[in-house]
């Protein structure tokens, strides 16, 4: 079990490390943090060392000969001292007071020296790498789980000593490793699995040879990734001159690693890689991810030029180079510089190791740990291990927790960061990575630190727009910025800085301030607005820009609350555009109308009539200007549709009686009439009117729109026919008059200019006596005084209800009868005609009389006989033993059965009638029985009640007539009820 020994370890924002109180805690080491030049004594270092006691048992003893860390699980080798030749596996569980799990290696290792251990990202699987000591043996590796003490020779990788591995994150679970890479020391990768249960791998596949044959060429980085949500791998393979990468897009039910080399293999696709100059025999190839997260963000790759790092691609990538960005971290003497030093010398300047953090690289040396910022290559933390520590063997971190490492052969050690991006925002600073020293610098003083520096830059170079934008995030004085700005001759990085200040003023509390920036922006807009030479094109840009800050919430509200101020500095720029959209934004409509008309500018009047939604203004304005522009006005006038009230608005229309103007007056009654199917009589008859006096042959075509029907037109018809009457429009008053049914009225007109309208006139009326009269005027019109024979012949033909003796009187006594010699026997064959028909149809009376007679006497003579066992044709009870009647046709009915067939067959006037005779019945019969004796006048009057009721109830057969009547009647009228009752 593992002790750390600083218990604010867990301060870390990104991990938290439970300690157990029990553990010893060791002061803390001397180091220098350099990372900023304005650092004080008080502030916390960036990387400070602790040590871990391990709780070995008593029974292993000896020094650390490998040591690594996963998922809190810690492994490490132990070595007893001579002249014992003990080595002990030990696995602890850093967060648990366990005792830790130990096997003994020493019988697998006879004539084998441990090159390396290895251990799975689960801190399950342990894999130890061996080389022979002496000649005769090959290379080989032990293969142990964490749950068995048994250990096992992989045989099939005899002669191949593993260099570096690469555990599977995707599907390595703590039973089996899944798919896994192995990396030789001659280049060859391989491709297994091992698991808990098989004794050996369940295959051996190499995958890829980067040696080409090479005795010795090892592989001393092996990494294998998957790029988030796809299906996307990619490997990181480091040699000690080259790294090499490798992507291949996998099936998704695909777990083996082969298919990803087979397209380089086959000389498909060409790997890529990179190349360093380099006297080392070994290189380092280190990843840093987020604790806890499987992708890494960046990569750092120790060769003999110095630290080389970058970021990874965190999203498909679609070219072969996808580790991003090439920056190193130079060595303390060069390769030319360590030639000329002695190999002791060279093995002290040159790192063995290294970790990544997020911004920093910890650098192991043989006797110290140094740390440099990969940002500005700066030595932040250095500290010399002495002798009695032990020799430094490895760093190493934790790729769950993030934790950092460091043992030597007696000790071990854990590394706190603390806050390490603290001055990050300062480097990108002085490199004027404005942007990212922004994202980073964390609190307020700092970002404003960083955005004045920003600023800055960009008015040195000119850039004031920039600036200002950026100045307006800063908490200097307004008026400190504002003196930057407001000698320049462009206004607009003053303007752009007011306005984001007005953007971030809290609208509460702050009127004052509301009131200078509102004002004083106003002001400049309507300066640069109306600035002499400015083009059209430049004064557009600059009305856009105000009207769109006019209307703005804040500043909106702002005008509202004071509206005389902001009106009178409107008004002193004299700028009537703008005050009359001042205007109009307050709604004060009826100023920007009086404006416009008393600048002559009737049309922008009109245009704000339009904007506006009061139909008072139009009623008292649009007198004024029609009187000018009449044609626009209607045109408005019409686009507003249904909004007036069309009987005032139409007297305020006729200002000026000329042409134009009653032709577009016209116009519009006929769309109020037309289109928005106007019914108010006055409009109607305004435009009879209109019609009558300028267009008369529109007249007609009006009233025959509006149809014959007296009561369906919407003019007054007397008022028409005056009008038309005072403008003699004639056609009309005969269609007026007939309208009327003044028809003798209407054929006078007629007559006195169109003899086919006097004719359609005459023919119009219903009856026929009146239609003869008129046609007798018509041939009066025509005949009287011209004796002209031939024209009263064809008004004979012409008129079916005029008799030749009706025209004779309209000729002399003198007049030849050989000229109506063809009508009157024609007339004398149709009365001959009629008297034979009257005749015929006497004759025929006569007989039918006589029938009817003989039916009423055989009717006298016809009797029933009714039998005893005759049944009620509606009860099927026995007929004679209750009031019956009985029809010609044989059906019989007891008295009240009839009445209950035929009462619901009733129309409801004969049904109240029935109602009551029988109320009176009943009535008389409780006077004669209070009487003594009946009198004959009563009884008469009781006979004639009887009578009458069976003329209601017996007036059919209900069988033979009420059913066959009511055959197209259905039988249910209420289905509701039915539904109900049938429930």
């Amino acid at each position: 079990m593992a002790a750390y020994s600083d218990s604010s370890a867990s301060e870390k924002p990104h991990i938290t490390v439970v300690r157990p109180k029990f553990l010893q805690t060791v002061e803390k080491s001397n180091n220098i943090d350099a990372s900023s030049s304005n650092n004080d004594d008080s502030e916390t270092p960036i990387f400070s060392k602790r040590k871990i006691l391990l709780r070995i048992p008593d029974q292993y003893k000896g020094d650390f000969m490998h040591l690594t860390v996963s998922k809190n699980w810690l492994v490490c080798l132990l070595a007893a001292p001579a002249p014992a030749t003990q080595i002990t596996l030990l696995r602890f569980f850093l967060l648990r007071a366990l005792p830790p799990g130990a096997i003994a290696l020493e019988k697998y290792l006879a004539g084998y020296k441990i090159a390396n251990l290895f251990l799975d990202y689960t801190g399950h699987h342990m894999l130890i790498s061996l080389i022979p000591k002496s000649p005769g043996l090959l290379a080989d590796f032990l293969y142990i789980h964490a749950t068995g003490p048994k250990v096992r020779r992989i045989e099939k990788f005899k002669d191949h000593e593993i260099t570096s591995v690469a555990f599977n994150r995707e599907y390595g679970t703590e039973s089996s490793t899944g798919p896994i890479l192995l990396g030789t020391n001659r280049g060859l990768i391989f491709e297994t699995e091992l698991t808990l249960e098989a004794e050996k791998p369940s295959y051996k596949k190499q995958v890829y040879d980067l040696g080409l044959g090479r005795p010795k060429y090892p592989i001393n980085g092996l990494e294998f990734l998957r790029v988030p949500n796809t299906n996307q791998y990619l490997i990181i393979v480091a040699a000690p001159d080259y790294i090499f990468t490798f992507q291949e897009t996998l099936r998704s039910d695909e777990k083996s690693l082969q298919s990803i080399f087979t397209g380089y293999v086959n000389g498909t696709q060409s790997h890529g890689f990179e190349t360093a100059k380099t006297d080392l025999n070994y290189s380092v190839l280190k990843l840093y991810a987020q604790p806890g997260e499987k992708f890494a963000s960046l990569w750092g790759w120790l060769c003999g030029s110095g630290i080389r790092h970058g970021r990874i691609a965190q999203s498909s990538i679609t070219t072969e180079k996808f580790l991003l960005g090439d920056d190193l971290v130079p060595l303390d003497k060069d390769i030319e510089q360590r030639k000329h030093l002695s190999s002791e010398e060279r093995r002290l300047s040159v790192p063995v190791s290294f970790v990544l953090t997020e911004y920093h690289v910890l650098l192991m040396y043989p006797d110290h740990i140094k740390g440099i910022c990969l940002l500005n290559q700066q030595v932040v933390y250095e500290e010399y291990f002495h002798e009695q520590m032990g020799k430094l063997l490895n760093i190493v971190r934790d790729p769950f927790t993030g934790s950092v490492y460091v043992y030597t052969e007696k000790m071990l050690f854990s590394y706190k960061i603390c806050d390490e991006h603290r001055h990050v925002w300062q480097i990108y600073l002085g490199k004027g990575l404005y942007d990212l020293a922004e994202a980073h610098a964390g609190d307020d003083k700092n970002k404003n630190l960083v955005l004045e520096s920003k600023a800055q830059a960009a008015i040195q170079n000119g850039n004031y727009m920039a600036a200002a934008e950026i100045l307006a995030d800063t908490n200097n004085a307004f008026e400190e910025v504002c003196l930057k700005f407001i000698d320049l001759q462009d206004k607009r990085p003053i303007i752009t800085y007011l306005r984001k200040r007005l953007d971030k003023l809290p609208t509460e509390n702050n009127e004052e301030q509301l009131m200078v920036l509102v004002t004083w922006l106003v002001d400049l807009y309507l300066t640069e607005i109306n600035y002499p030479g400015r083009s059209k094109a430049e004064k557009e840009e600059w009305q856009i820009a105000y009207d769109e800050f006019m209307r703005q919430f804040s500043v909106v509200k702002f005008v509202r609350a004071n509206r005389a101020t902001i009106h009178k500095l409107i008004a002193q720029h004299a700028d009537n555009h703008n005050l009359a959209q001042f205007a109009i934004a307050n709604e004060d409509y009826e100023e920007v109308v009086l404006q416009h008309l008393a600048a002559e500018k009737y049309l922008d009047a009109l245009n704000i009539l339009r904007k506006q939604k009061d139909p008072e203004l139009y009623y008292k304005y649009c007198p004024i200007i029609m009187e000018f522009i009449p044609h626009e006005t209607i045109e408005v006038l019409k686009s507003q549709g249904r909004k007036f009230q069309v009987t005032k608005l139409i007297p305020t229309l006729i200002t000026i009686d000329t042409p134009l103007h009653i032709a577009e007056v016209t116009k519009y009654l006929e769309y109020c009439i037309y289109n928005l199917c106007e019914t108010n009589t006055s409009v109607h008859n305004y435009l009879v009117r209109l019609y009558a006096q300028h267009q008369p042959p529109k007249v007609i075509e009006y009233l025959e729109t509006e149809g014959h029907d007296a009561s369906l037109v919407h003019y007054d018809i007397n008022y028409a026919l005056c009008v038309c009457l005072q403008f003699k429009v004639h056609e009309a008053c005969v269609f007026l008059y007939c309208l009327l049914e003044l028809w003798y009225d209407a054929l006078d007109v007629a007559l006195r200019f169109d003899m086919a309208l006097a004719k359609a006139t005459a023919s119009k009326p219903k009856d026929e006596e009146t239609k003869s009269e008129l046609w007798l005027r018509i041939v009066c019109h025509e005949i009287e005084g011209t004796n002209d024979v031939k024209k009263a012949l064809d008004l004979l033909n012409e008129c079916n209800l005029l008799r030749i003796e009706d025209l004779l009187p309209f000729f002399s006594d003198f007049e030849k009868i050989d000229d109506f010699k063809e009508p009157i026997c024609k007339a004398l064959k149709v009365y001959n005609q009629k008297i034979q028909e009257l005749q015929h149809d006497m004759a025929e009376c006569t007989k039918q009389s006589e029938r009817v007679q003989n039916d009423l006497e055989n009717i006298r003579e016809r009797c029933l006989i009714i039998e005893s066992q005759e049944m009620c044709n509606s009860c099927d009870t026995y007929l004679l033993v209750k009031p019956f009647f009985v029809f010609g046709c044989g059906h019989k009915f007891h008295a009240d059965c009839l009445e209950k067939s035929v009462v619901p067959h009733l129309i409801s006037e004969e049904s109240r009638k029935l109602t009551m005779l029988k109320q009176q019945l009943e009535s008389m019969l409780t006077q004669s029985a209070a009487m003594a004796e009946n009198s004959k006048e009563l009884q008469k009057k009781r006979e004639k009640l009887k009578h009458e009721i069976e003329e209601i109830v017996a007036a059919d057969c209900p069988y033979c007539g009420l059913m066959i009547d009511t055959i197209d009647q259905p039988f249910v009228e209420d289905w509701d009820q039915v539904n109900v009752d049938w429930e």
